[in-house]
């Protein structure tokens, strides 16, 4: 009888549990019955949805943009609920893909007796990222690695795998970290960068020409199964064998491009227009001292010209057409490539007349009919055979140069990274805004110092040095981070470890920030400085009143426009903001210099007139602002008085910023006059160069005078690395 009624004690409660999971299975919670109606409803289009969504709630959720637009969900299955406080609840769901499944989350909340729908799972679309797969230890690759620009992510694949292609770029959505939508980007084969723009989102090819992009096209690497991201726009100009990868409608969304140090053709440089300094030209006029060729690769056109002969390109309605002698030979829209033969060298007669080496390319601007892009595609080496004469004196000697020279093939190795000439097919242009080009003939010593130095670099680390150089110090250099902002204008910006303020003389000093220090350090006019041969070892300038008072009120408002966060007017008592500049600043009646660097540099001068207390941040913004020019009396200039006696008239900007101010005032307290005392000629960071000549004549070679300069870096062979 015990058994009988214990087996029917068994069967009861069997019954009863199977009683229970068909009412839960059959009758679901109230939250769930939320979730399920609204996935009914999204699902088939139905927007009734909305109704059961929390008024908190974006209406544009990524979750029901990817729903509606992309559609990856087929069907969806209930999984469970669990409460999280009261009347709150989270409700799982599995959403089926077309192959596959994922688990997601759903939060619902009771209000008002109502229950809706508070927050959905989270959805973000990648445009581009490159899935690198991760081996699971069920040999199915369920972990997937994804680069979106600088940033790495992991997630989850729920998807077959042969849906992720390893290290090919795709346009790729999550939800939940986990993949429910991927799409391969089609490859371009690029045979040669030749330019690129944000702005005008394009990518131009040699051989393809223009092919529309995004705008912002990330930048990759790929040896093998290493991924480095280089930027966005980094490095892609004079690149070849380079791949673009491309959206359905032929987009550009990002590019892979070898990992080397430099492009394989060399250097490109803008060259600009010497009648306005600009980069476009209305025509161009060309020569050579040995044959010559001009072509085109698209469409192709060519012809050749004997030694001496005289072509013109100009824009016309067909494009750039091509002229010699008057006479029309071609038109074409597209780039022409002027070569010389048999190691001639080019020369643009409407320029500086000093002959090119290596190829002239001339394009069209974005806008036709702006005028022309001029640029000079060149070996490095030979790039640099005018460089260092332009930017220092050959008097220097063999030993300073050959520091120049690898300054100058450091600074140029940094730049093939950069985008700032990129939409104009070029790495640097010839101006002071990169370095000196061709201002300046070759000169047999500046050679010597290029080829003995061939290929040598400056590295800190794995990382080219950013190889900053002056004219001269006044015996002290500065820190970078004291002297320039970082992109975000946050000043002082990151320290670099090489760029740093160090004396410029056989001796230590306390650091120059304290203002009586910099004084008595400025007043030592017979410093045994490395500099002291530099005409602005020392130098002075006195204004009156007016005059200063007239340079400020002409500057001021324009170093205010073209950096705004670097200019402050004083609000209340204390608080500086942006404002604009009164078109009187009234009466100047104070000068004070509120923050120097660790070498002595101005970073903080305050001006008080009688219409505000103006601030002014960083030292080129302080030069600029107290330019020494007469804007009273055009026929009365401000006088500089220079170390070595000469005097310069109007001088441009202050010569730099390591300076102090003497007012003197009448007896009524009034400014009658202010003098500047300072030394030195430029930023003051990295390497001066009238520094690098004074240890080379003390026996310093160019490798100590380059660890001088740039301390804990290393010299390395770009060739031979």
């Amino acid at each position: 009888m015990k058994k009988i009624r214990f087996s029917h004690i068994l069967i009861s409660i069997a019954l009863i549990v199977t009683a229970l999971l068909a009412v839960f299975v059959l009758y679901p919670s109230p939250p769930e019955r939320a979730v399920k109606q609204f996935l009914d409803h999204l699902l088939t289009g139905d927007k009734r949805f909305y109704a059961l969504l929390e008024g908190h709630v974006d209406k544009a959720h990524p979750f029901l943009k990817l729903a509606f637009e992309q559609g990856p969900f087929k069907n969806f299955k209930i999984a469970g609920s669990k409460p999280i406080e009261k009347d709150i609840f989270q409700v799982r769901a599995l959403l089926y893909l077309e192959q596959g499944y994922i688990s997601v989350p759903f939060t619902v909340a009771q209000s008002n007796g109502r229950w809706r729908i508070q927050d959905l799972p989270s959805a973000i679309h990648f445009p581009t990222a490159i899935p690198v797969i991760e081996d699971g230890s069920s040999g199915r690759s369920t972990e997937v690695l994804l680069y979106v620009a600088e940033d790495r992510l992991l997630c989850t694949n729920p998807l077959p795998p042969d849906k992720v292609q390893n290290l090919v770029p795709s346009e790729i959505i999550l939800v939940e970290n986990q993949i429910v939508y991927i799409n391969t980007l089609n490859p371009v084969k690029l045979s040669k960068v030749m330019a690129a723009s944000r702005l005008e989102r394009y990518i131009e090819d040699a051989r393809l020409g223009r092919i529309p992009t995004t705008g912002d096209i990330p930048v990759y690497s790929i040896k093998g199964s290493s991924i480095s991201y280089n930027g966005i726009m980094s490095g892609l100009i004079g690149c070849t064998d380079s791949t673009l990868y491309c959206d359905n409608d032929g987009v550009g969304r990002t590019i892979i491009i070898p990992d080397r140090l430099m492009p394989r053709d060399g250097i490109r440089v803008l060259i600009k227009n010497k009648e306005d300094n600009g980069a476009l030209h209305g025509q161009v006029t060309i020569t050579c001292n040995a044959d010559f060729t001009a072509e085109t690769l698209i469409q192709p056109v060519s012809h050749t010209f004997k030694a001496g002969e005289v072509i013109t390109l100009k824009p016309d309605a067909e494009g750039i057409a091509l002229y010699l002698n008057g006479r029309k030979l071609a038109s074409s829209p597209n780039r022409w490539y002027i070569r010389p033969m048999e190691g001639g060298r080019l020369s643009i007669m409407n320029n500086s007349g000093i002959p090119y080496r290596g190829t002239l390319e001339v394009a069209l601007s974005g806008n036709h009919n702006d005028g022309l892009i001029i640029v000079n595609e060149l070996n490095l080496e030979e790039y640099l055979y005018t460089v260092v004469p332009s930017e220092m004196p050959i008097k220097f000697g063999l030993e300073a140069l050959k520091v120049q020279a690898i300054a100058s093939r450091s600074y140029a190795m940094r730049c093939f990274k950069s985008e700032g000439y990129a939409a104009f097919g070029a790495h640097v242009d010839d101006s002071t805004a990169s370095q000196v080009y061709n201002s300046i003939a070759e000169q047999p010593i500046a050679v010597q110092a290029v080829d003995e130095t061939r290929g040598l670099v400056g590295f800190f680390g794995d990382h080219v040095v950013d190889a900053r150089f002056f004219s001269t110090s006044c015996g002290y250099t500065a820190n970078f981070h004291e002297v320039w902002s970082d992109k975000s204008d946050r000043f002082p910006s990151q320290e670099v470890p090489y760029l740093i303020a160090k004396p410029q003389f056989p001796s230590d000093i306390p650091d120059l920030h304290n203002e009586e220090n910099f004084r008595a350090f400025i007043d030592q006019k017979d410093l045994d400085g490395y500099d002291r041969f530099s005409p602005f070892f020392r130098w002075s300038v006195t204004m009156s009143r007016q005059e200063l008072q007239a340079s400020i009120q002409h500057n001021l408002p324009l170093v205010q426009r073209s950096q705004p966060a670097f200019v402050l007017t004083r609000k209340g008592e204390s608080e500086f903001t942006q404002q604009e500049i009164p078109e009187d600043i009234g009466e100047l009646q104070n000068l004070v210099v509120t923050r120097r660097g660790q070498g002595g540099n101005m970073m903080e001068l305050e001006i008080t007139t009688t219409h505000g207390v103006f601030k002014v941040i960083k030292e080129y913004n302080i030069r600029k602002v107290l330019q020494p020019v007469n804007y009273l009396d055009a026929k009365r200039p401000i006088k500089l008085y220079c170390h070595d006696g000469s005097v310069r008239n109007n001088f441009p900007i202050l010569p730099s910023a390591f300076a102090y101010i003497d007012i003197r005032r009448n007896s009524e307290g009034i400014i009658e006059e202010i003098t500047i005392s300072g030394g030195g000629y430029g930023h003051g960071v990295g390497m001066s160069q009238y520094g690098a000549y004074g240890l080379s004549l003390l026996g310093y070679s160019f490798e100590q005078i380059f660890q001088h300069f740039y301390p804990g870096c290393q010299l390395r062979n770009i060739y031979e690395d």
